[in-house]
């Protein structure tokens, strides 16, 4: 209807110049257009190393996304089960890349290490630090230990927004899962993430259920278990189509069960 109003408008001010005589141009209709979204910056880091698979997948997804920028600074070497360890002193950095060769910073030190260095070495201002994509689930007992919820934990401290990100191990790893989780989350609070108001009291700790059958689940929001029970690989889900009796009261009953997982992580453990 609207195409059909400025289609039309548009001939009767050409007729109506034209009987005027005047020699008057008619004006050209202006098409309202939409306005890009306003620039985000997310800064991404990870424990895994800035060359692992997962991270690679994570800046792929993000660098799709209208309007975001992101920047990668991240661990040199493998860091994972570091926490939110941090190297007195001086900490050394260099230009690395992802896997599929996206720039970055490399940094000699642990994943807390490669937030502050981002933030008083290389004066990145980011809106939100994303955390991941993890090898390997980080839920109950293993969070705390966890050097990708580490990193994000630091971030909180800085009164900055932070995700982490985890998938299952080897074949089960599904990168692309967590990448997706963490992008949706960003669309949902883009306007909260701009405005300076998004929450920084815990970490949304998103954990992909590693299915060795079927698909995962829809995303359930449960609090971290105290504990991996005996006997539980909570990297892998055997059959994640299959319906669990109950609905699950944590985060590694929703993995076993073969949801996503998304848990708040406080910055202190």
């Amino acid at each position: 209807m609207f195409a059909r109003t400025v289609i039309a408008g548009f001939v009767l001010g050409v007729l109506a110049g034209g009987c005027g005589g005047g020699g008057e141009s008619a004006s050209t209709p202006t098409v309202p257009t939409t306005a890009p979204p306003a620039p985000l910056t997310v800064l991404v880091t990870n424990d895994d190393g800035i060359g692992a698979p997962g991270i690679d997948t994570l800046v792929s997804v993000l660098r799709e996304m209208p309007g975001v920028e992101v920047v990668v600074v991240a661990p040199a070497e493998n860091q994972s089960g570091t926490s939110d360890r941090t190297t007195a002193g001086t900490v050394l950095h260099r230009p690395g890349t992802t896997a599929s060769g996206v720039a970055g910073t490399a940094v000699e030190g642990f994943p807390a290490d490669a937030v502050a260095v981002a933030l008083d070495e290389l004066g990145v201002l980011p809106d939100l630090v994303v955390s991941g994509v993890n090898e390997g689930q980080n839920v109950a007992n293993f969070a705390p230990l966890s050097g990708t919820i580490g990193a994000a934990r630091a971030a909180l401290r800085r009164g900055i927004p932070a995700l982490a990100a985890s998938a299952g191990l080897g074949p089960q790893a599904n990168f692309t899962a967590g990448a997706t989780l963490v992008a949706d989350w960003i669309t949902a609070h883009r306007g909260e993430l701009l405005e300076g108001t998004a929450q920084t009291a815990t970490v949304t700790s998103f954990n992909v259920p590693g299915c060795t059958v079927g698909t995962p689940k829809a995303v359930i929001e449960v609090p971290r278990a105290p504990a991996v029970p005996a006997n539980v690989n909570v990297f892998v889900t055997a059959n994640c189509d299959l319906v669990p009796a109950t609905a699950p009261t944590n985060d590694v009953e929703a993995l076993m069960g073969g949801y996503l997982a998304v848990t708040p992580i406080p910055a202190e453990l």
